[in-house]
């Protein structure tokens, strides 16, 4: 029979990877002295999970994939079927034009085996090995251990797309005061990565908030006589729970700063715009006065001046001095 699956087999503080059939690998799922990580596709997972009794809701969840790039039916999320748990995780990754991928990683964990079912993207085995490897004490606490390293990996993915949105933020802070050219003439610009940075965070606060429930279900979570997390594996997780919250944390703050940063540029447009209209108003005025002055003495009537060169040096004094009047006025009101 042709290869259906990828096994990471621990075996003491040691993991031995084979690509076995469907048969081998559900007798090593089912067998009670293994403890194996299995990497499988959605039709190979629809074949296997009949077979290891697994309940047929939870191959059904795991199986369909609605992510399209985002967040689809599912949702991150911790559910308890007779004999399996099934968590459904989503990592992300950041693009350069602050675009948020997000990638569904389903997995079943029974008493001896964790199945993850692969999707568009699936878990690069190569960083989750090493992880086991980093730690290799922690591999004799069997299941607790390998559902560790995959919790981690997928918070510190949180962990860096937050860090990198913190750091679009910043940018954003940083030429909210500045007169660049390009802020000032491309401001649909700026309002483009505003809002492409605060839709990458509503998207990934929508798989990082459940996951503090999750983590926080999984520690406290007891079947029968037989805890999910073992005493000595706490510690750990309650690690990858505090980083949850900063990442939940960092997440709320950002939003909030994101849009005092948006409050903020809408205001200093209106001051902009209220600068403006206060220098064309007093330019208006000043240039009022000559076009008054010189109307008036413009007359087809007799007056004080008529066809005289007194006429001509009064009417200049008059707008010039008021003029300059109107200027000093303006200037002292920082409206020029």
């Amino acid at each position: 029979m042709g290869r259906v699956a990828d096994v990471w087999e621990l075996r003491g503080q040691s993991l031995e990877h084979r690509s076995v059939n469907v048969a081998a690998a559900v007798e090593l799922a089912a067998d009670p002295e293994s403890v194996v990580w299995i990497q499988v596709t959605a039709d190979e997972m629809r074949h296997i999970g009949p077979l290891l009794d697994i309940h047929p809701r939870a191959v059904e969840e795991v199986v369909n994939n609605t992510n399209d790039g985002g967040v689809g039916a599912h949702r991150t999320k911790l559910e308890r079927f007779p004999g399996c748990m099934l968590l459904y995780l989503y990592r992300s990754v950041l693009g350069d034009d602050t675009t948020l991928d997000l990638s569904a990683s389903p997995v079943i964990i029974t008493h001896e085996s964790v199945i993850a079912v692969e999707h568009d993207h699936p878990i690069q085995m190569t960083d989750l090995v090493a992880r086991w490897e980093q730690n290799p004490e922690l591999l004799d606490h069997g299941i607790p251990a390998l559902l560790y390293a995959l919790l981690d990996l997928v918070v510190d993915s949180y962990l860096d797309t937050v860090d990198a949105l913190s750091d679009a933020v910043d940018d954003m802070e940083d030429v909210l005061f500045q007169s660049q050219p390009d802020v000032q003439t491309n401001p649909l610009e700026a309002q483009k990565r505003s809002f492409a940075t605060r839709k990458a965070l509503v998207r990934l606060r929508r798989v990082a908030q459940p996951m503090r429930e999750l983590v926080s279900g999984l520690m406290r979570h007891e079947e029968g006589e037989r805890s999910t997390i073992n005493a000595s594996m706490q510690p750990y997780f309650q690690d990858v729970y505090d980083h949850v919250l900063r990442v939940n944390d960092t997440i709320e703050g950002l939003r909030d700063l994101i849009t005092t940063i948006y409050e903020t540029r809408l205001a200093l447009n209106d001051h902009s715009l209220n600068t403006v209209t206060r220098q064309l108003a007093a330019w208006a005025a000043i240039i009022a006065v000559p076009t008054a002055v010189t109307g008036f003495y413009g007359q087809n009537i007799p007056y004080p001046g008529f066809a005289d060169h007194s006429g001509f040096w009064t009417s200049t004094i008059i707008w010039v001095g008021v003029s300059a009047l109107l200027y000093v006025m303006f200037k002292r009101r920082r409206w020029l």
